[in-house]
C-alpha cells in the first residue's frame, strides 16, 4: 500500500514537473532579425524584439512601460556589435559591421546572442534568442594573393595543343554573387585561352590553356592579362599579369585517393590519438611532387578546430582536446593537398568527423550571471527590495549522453533562488525577497543531475551581496517656514534655521541642505546646519515677498530628498520720493469760471503709508495763482474763465509729498494747454463795407477767376478752416464760387438777357462744431459796350451792315486804283531825287478810316495784317476823356516819358473815338506807339503793332506806308528796317521811289503791306 502511494506521488510529481517545464518553455522565444546589410553606419535600426516577438501582445501598455530589455552575456563578442534600447527593445548597430571579418568564407552570416526581458513591477520574464542575418554587399575587389599581382608560368616548348597550366585564383572576401564569378583573358592574339571549372565551396579551378605548339627558339616569352570579375550589381575586377616562359614546368595536380572521407571517434579517445588519414599523390617529381595537407573548418564552426587537427606531411587527423562534451556531434571539414611547385597545384576532398557516445558522463554546467548584477566573476549584488523572479543568470547544461543519461534536472540549494527550465537551457531567478538586515551575504549553489544509472551531477556556485536601499527621504520639521526681513538689510544676514531628519542608516541617513535651483544669488544655506542667509540687500519696491525652496537630500544611491518652502516678507521703509507722472493737462477754453482741468497723477514705489500722496501748488511769482489751484487729491481747478485767443498755455509748478516718516517730496512742472473751441465766426476781408463791388466785362470767359473773396478766423484747426458758397443772388446760375479758394468765376458766357447788375450774398463758414458762418454782399457789374448792342439788333441789322460793307468795299477798290496811279507818278518823279540820309529809315504807318463793318475777332486782324494788339479796356476808358498828353494823343491821359501820347507801352491804342463822327488819325510807328504826325519819327524799334478797340462800333481802316513829300522810303518789314531781305538797301539806283502814300495789294518781299479792309 505504501509503495502504491509512493508511486502515486511520483506520478503526480512527474505530471506537475512536465506541466511546469511546458510553462517555462513558453517563456523562451527565438527570433531572427534582418537582413542587415554590412557596412551600415553606427546607430542603424536592426529590428525591435518587442515587435518581432509576441511580447508586445502578451502584456498591456501599462506593463510594457515597466519592461527592461538587456543582453544576457555582456562579454559575448557579438553583443559588442550592437546596442539595445532597454525600454523599447529596439536593437541598433554599435559600429560598422564588416561581414568578411566576422563570417569569412561563409555564405550565410548569422550572429547569435541572448536577450532577457523582465518587468520592474510584475514577475514577467522572457528569454529571447536573437539571430541577426548579416547580408553581404559588394565592397571587396577580387585580388590575387601573389606578389605585385603577377606570376610567371613556364610552358615546355615541346608542348602539345591543349596543354593546361594551373593559375592562382582570385580571392574576394564577398560571398555568393558578390564573389568571383568569371575569369577571362584580356583580348590578345597569343595562342592561349582559359579553362575555368567551379569546384567545391564555390571555388574555381583556373588553367591557362596553350592552344598551339610553342617554339621557344621562335619566341620564348609571352605576357597576358587575367581578369577576375565578381557578380555584384556594379561588378569589380581584379587583374593578374601572367608572364609565360616557354620551358617545362609543374603540370600535374595532386590527386586524393578518394573525394570523401568519413571517420568516427569515440568520446573516450584522448588528445593526440589519430582519428584517420587522408592520402594524395602527384605525378610530378621533386618539389612538384611534395604535398602538404591542411584541414579547413567552416568559419562558424568554432568547436571543430579546437578538437581536431591534421599532420601537414602525413595527412593524419588527430584529436587536440577531450571529446566527452561533444559526444554525438558531427563535424564537416575540407582537406587540402598542395604541391610545392613554383605555382602550387591544389586538390580538395571532404572529411566527416563523428564523435561517438560510448558512456554516461556528468552534465557540464556553464553559468553566465546577469551583467547588470555582476560585480565579480562569481558574485552578484542584489538590492534588498528586489522583486520576486528577478533574473539572476543563465545556466547552460551540456550532457550528450543518450537515453535517461542525457536528461538533466537542476535546482538551487538556497530557498531564495530557484532554477527554471526553458528547454535547451535554464535560468536562475530570485524566489522571494531578500532582507539585508537578516542576511547580508548569501552563498548559492546550483545542482544539475542526470537520470543515468548511477546518476551523475555537477554544481555551479555563486555569491550574492544583499545591498541596503535608500527608501527613506529626509523629512523637514515643517513644510512651510515664514520670516520677515526689512529692506536694505546687510549681506549675509541670518534669516532662519531649518531642521530635518532621516530614518535611514549609514550613508543613507546623512543629508545636506541646498536651494532649488542651486544657482541662487539671493539666498544661501549652510549644507550642514541649515541656516538660511541673505546674499543681497532686499528692495521692497522690487519684491515684496520672496519664496525660496530648500532641499534636503541624503547621500544614498539613488539619493532621496524632500523640500520645504520659506516665505520671506520684505518690509518697506520710506526710501523713495514720489514723482508726478503727468506733464500736461488739456482743458477747453470758455466754460464756467470754476471748472476742473484734470488730475495730477503721482507714483511712489513704496507701500502703505509711505505711498500715500498729497499734492499742492506752492506760492509762485506771477499771476498763475489767479487762474488755477491744486487740491490735495491732485485735482487741478481753473478759477477763472479761460480764453485761448488770449493765452493758450500756462505753466504750473506743483509739489507732491508722501506720508512717510520722515516724509519725502518732489516738485514738477505741469503745462496746461487751453484747447480751442469754435467761438469765432469768419470775418471777411473782401467783400467788406466800402469795398464790395467788382466789374466784369461782357466778353469775360467762363471758368476764369474774376475776383477772390477772402475771410479769416481767429480759431485753430478745423475751427479755422473756411469754406465759401453763394448764399443768394445768383440769378440764372451765372456765377460760381470755389469753396476752398473763394475764387468767383462765370459758369457760362454772359447773355444779352442777363442783368448788368448782380447783388450776391457770399457766405463763409468754418468747419467747427457747431459751425460759425458770416455773410456779406458782393456787387457784380457787367460792363456792356456798343458791340454788345450791335449783336442784339438781329438779322435785319446784319443785312444792313452787309450792304454797307459792299458799298465800302467798292469805294475802297476805286480809291486804291487812284492811289496806285498817284504812287506810280510820284515814284517816277522822285526817282531822280537824292535820298536824304536821315529819311532812309524813318518810315511810319498811318491809319485811314474807310468805313464801318460788323465786329470780328482779334485773331483775324492779326492773321491778315500781322499787327499786335496792345492796351487794355482800362486804357480805352482812360483815352475816352480829357486832352492828350505827351505827344498829343487824341484821348485822355498823360504822356509817357517818350512823349508818345497818353498810352503806356504795351497798351491797346485807341484808333477811333466812339460816340461821335470824328476820326482821329495816328501814325503807327515801329515802337508800338501812336503819333499824330507832329512829333516826327521814332526809329530803331523792331515790331510794328496796332491796337484796335474790340468793344465799340467798328470801322474800316487802311494801313499804308507814308513819308514826307521829299522822302525816299526803303522797304520795311515787321522786323529791322535795315533788313537785307528787302533787296533795296544797297544804292539809290536800286531803290524805286514810291509815291507819298501808296497801298500795295499784297505784302511783297520789300515789306509792303497790302491794303485791307478789316471788320473788327
Amino acid at each position: 500500500m505504501a509503495a502504491f502511494i509512493s508511486r502515486g506521488k511520483l506520478g503526480i510529481s512527474f505530471l506537475v514537473q512536465c506541466c511546469f517545464l511546458s510553462f517555462v518553455a513558453s517563456q523562451s522565444v527565438k527570433v531572427t532579425l534582418g537582413p542587415l546589410p554590412e557596412e551600415e553606419k553606427s546607430g542603424t535600426l536592426v529590428g525591435n524584439i518587442a515587435r518581432a516577438t509576441p511580447i508586445s501582445s502578451e502584456v498591456s501598455n501599462a506593463e510594457f512601460q515597466t519592461l527592461t530589455f538587456a543582453f544576457l552575456d555582456a562579454s559575448n563578442r557579438n553583443t559588442h556589435l550592437f546596442s539595445i534600447n532597454s525600454r523599447s527593445g529596439a536593437i541598433f548597430t554599435e559600429t560598422k559591421i564588416d561581414r568578411e571579418s566576422i563570417c569569412e568564407d561563409m555564405e550565410i552570416c548569422l550572429i547569435d546572442f541572448n536577450v532577457f526581458v523582465t518587468s520592474d513591477v510584475t514577475d514577467y520574464f522572457k528569454m529571447v534568442e536573437v539571430t541577426i542575418n548579416i547580408t553581404d554587399i559588394n565592397d571587396n575587389q577580387p585580388s590575387f594573393k601573389v606578389k605585385n599581382q603577377e606570376i610567371t608560368v613556364n610552358v615546355p616548348e615541346n608542348n602539345v595543343a591543349g596543354l593546361m597550366k594551373p593559375l592562382p585564383t582570385a580571392v574576394d572576401k564577398d560571398t555568393r554573387e558578390n564573389s568571383v564569378q568569371e575569369y577571362k583573358l584580356h583580348k590578345s592574339n597569343y595562342p592561349f585561352s582559359l579553362n575555368v571549372e567551379k569546384r567545391l565551396n564555390n571555388r574555381f579551378s583556373v588553367n591557362l590553356v596553350v592552344t598551339d605548339r610553342l617554339d621557344r627558339e621562335i619566341r620564348d616569352h609571352y605576357t597576358v592579362l587575367l581578369l577576375a570579375t565578381d557578380g555584384g550589381v556594379q561588378p569589380m575586377t581584379g587583374t593578374l599579369t601572367i608572364h609565360i616562359n616557354v620551358t617545362d614546368d609543374n603540370d600535374s595536380d595532386p590527386m586524393f585517393t578518394q573525394q570523401d572521407y568519413s571517420f568516427g571517434v569515440e568520446e573516450t579517445e584522448g588528445p593526440g590519438n589519430v582519428v584517420g588519414k587522408v592520402t594524395a599523390t602527384d605525378a610530378d617529381i621533386g618539389r612538384n611532387k611534395d604535398i602538404r595537407y591542411n584541414l579547413v573548418f567552416p568559419t562558424r564552426d568554432h568547436r571543430g578546430p579546437k578538437l581536431f587537427g591534421i599532420d601537414s606531411f602525413t595527412g593524419e587527423i588527430t584529436i587536440k582536446n577531450p571529446l566527452q562534451y561533444d559526444a554525438g556531434k558531427t563535424f564537416q571539414a575540407i582537406v587540402e593537398a598542395r604541391d610545392q611547385g613554383v605555382i602550387q597545384n591544389l586538390a580538395e576532398a571532404t572529411v566527416t568527423l563523428t564523435v561517438v557516445n560510448v558512456g554516461n558522463n556528468a552534465p557540464h554546467l556553464d553559468l553566465k550571471l546577469s551583467s547588470s548584477l555582476t560585480v565579480r566573476a562569481d558574485t552578484v549584488t542584489i538590492p534588498e527590495n528586489a522583486k520576486k523572479n528577478l533574473f539572476v543568470g543563465k545556466l547552460d547544461v551540456t550532457d550528450n549522453d543518450s537515453g535517461a543519461s542525457g536528461i538533466v534536472d537542476c535546482w538551487s540549494r538556497h530557498p531564495s533562488f530557484k532554477v527554471v527550465s526553458y528547454g535547451d537551457y535554464f535560468t536562475v531567478v530570485l524566489n522571494g525577497t531578500l532582507d539585508r538586515e537578516y542576511e547580508e551575504h548569501v552563498d548559492v549553489t546550483l545542482v544539475c543531475r542526470d537520470k543515468g544509472s548511477p546518476p551523475k551531477q555537477d554544481t555551479a556556485p555563486f555569491n550574492v551581496i544583499v545591498e541596503d536601499i535608500n527608501d527613506n527621504p529626509p523629512v523637514f520639521s515643517r513644510r512651510t517656514y515664514e520670516a520677515d526681513v526689512t529692506e536694505g538689510n546687510s549681506i549675509g544676514k541670518h534669516i532662519l534655521k531649518l531642521e530635518a531628519s532621516d530614518a535611514d542608516a549609514g550613508i543613507n541617513k546623512n543629508f545636506v541642505f541646498s536651494l532649488y535651483p542651486r544657482e541662487n544669488s539671493v539666498f544661501s544655506i549652510h549644507p550642514d546646519t541649515g541656516w538660511l542667509r541673505a546674499m543681497t540687500p532686499f528692495d521692497h519696491e522690487v519684491e515684496k515677498k520672496l519664496n525660496v525652496i530648500v532641499v534636503a537630500a541624503d547621500k544614498g544611491k539613488p539619493p532621496l530628498s524632500s523640500t520645504a518652502t520659506v516665505v520671506v516678507n520684505i518690509k518697506d521703509i520710506n526710501d523713495n520720493s514720489p514723482v508726478i507722472t503727468v506733464s500736461e493737462l488739456r482743458v477747453p477754453e470758455e466754460g464756467d469760471s470754476i471748472k476742473r482741468v484734470g488730475y495730477l497723477i503721482g507714483k511712489d514705489r513704496d507701500s502703505g503709508r509711505n505711498a500715500e500722496l498729497v499734492f499742492s501748488m506752492p506760492p509762485t511769482k506771477g499771476d498763475i495763482g489767479k487762474f488755477f489751484k491744486v487740491n490735495s487729491d491732485g485735482s487741478v481747478m481753473a478759477i477763472q474763465r479761460l480764453d485761448r485767443e488770449k493765452r493758450e498755455r500756462y505753466i504750473l509748478h506743483v509739489q507732491v509729498r508722501d506720508r512717510g516718516i520722515p516724509p519725502r517730496n518732489q516738485s514738477a512742472t505741469v503745462f496746461i494747454i487751453v484747447e480751442d473751441i469754435n467761438d469765432h465766426s469768419p470775418e471777411f476781408t473782401f467783400p467788406k463795407p466800402g469795398d464790395k463791388s467788382v466789374t466784369v466785362k461782357w466778353s469775360f470767359p467762363p471758368k476764369r477767376k474774376i475776383k477772390s473773396v477772402n475771410a479769416t478766423d481767429a480759431d485753430l484747426g478745423e475751427n479755422k478752416t473756411i469754406s465759401y458758397y453763394i448764399h443768394s443772388g445768383n440769378k440764372a446760375g451765372l456765377f460760381g464760387l470755389d469753396k476752398d479758394k473763394g475764387d468767383l468765376f462765370l459758369h457760362r458766357r454772359i447773355k444779352a438777357s442777363d442783368d448788368q447788375f448782380h447783388r450776391l450774398v457770399i457766405a463763409a463758414h468754418d468747419w467747427g462744431i457747431p459751425q460759425q458762418e458770416t455773410k456779406r454782399e458782393l456787387e457784380v457789374v457787367i460792363d456792356v459796350t456798343n458791340a454788345t448792342f450791335a449783336a442784339l439788333e438781329g438779322r435785319r441789322v446784319e443785312d444792313k451792315y452787309i450792304l454797307i460793307a459792299g458799298i465800302v468795299a467798292g469805294i475802297t477798290l476805286l480809291l486804291s486804283i487812284i492811289i496806285l496811279v498817284i504812287i506810280f507818278v510820284i515814284r517816277n518823279g522822285n526817282r531822280r531825287r537824292p535820298i536824304p540820309p536821315m529819311m532812309e529809315k524813318t518810315q511810319n504807318w498811318h491809319v485811314v478810316k474807310t468805313g464801318v463793318q460788323e465786329e470780328c475777332g482779334k485773331g483775324e486782324v492779326l492773321e491778315r495784317v500781322g499787327v499786335t494788339w496792345r492796351g487794355s479796356d482800362d486804357d480805352i476808358d482812360k483815352k475816352g476823356s480829357g486832352g492828350g498828353g505827351g505827344g498829343g494823343g487824341s484821348g485822355s491821359g498823360t504822356g509817357d516819358r517818350n512823349g508818345e501820347g497818353g498810352f503806356s507801352r504795351g497798351s491797346q491804342p485807341d484808333v477811333t473815338k466812339t460816340g461821335n463822327e470824328v476820326t482821329f488819325k495816328k501814325a503807327l510807328v515801329s515802337n508800338n506807339t501812336w503819333s499824330d504826325g507832329r512829333d516826327g519819327y521814332i526809329q530803331n524799334h523792331s515790331n510794328v503793332g496796332i491796337g484796335l478797340d474790340p468793344y465799340r462800333k467798328q470801322e474800316f481802316y487802311t494801313f499804308c506806308k507814308v513819308r514826307n513829300s521829299h522822302d525816299d522810303v526803303h522797304s520795311v518789314t515787321s522786323g529791322d528796317t535795315n533788313n537785307s531781305d528787302s533787296g533795296r538797301g544797297g544804292s539809290e539806283d536800286d531803290i524805286p521811289l514810291p509815291p507819298i502814300a501808296e497801298c500795295s495789294p499784297e505784302l511783297n518781299k520789300q515789306g509792303w503791306v497790302s491794303e485791307k479792309t478789316m471788320g473788327l
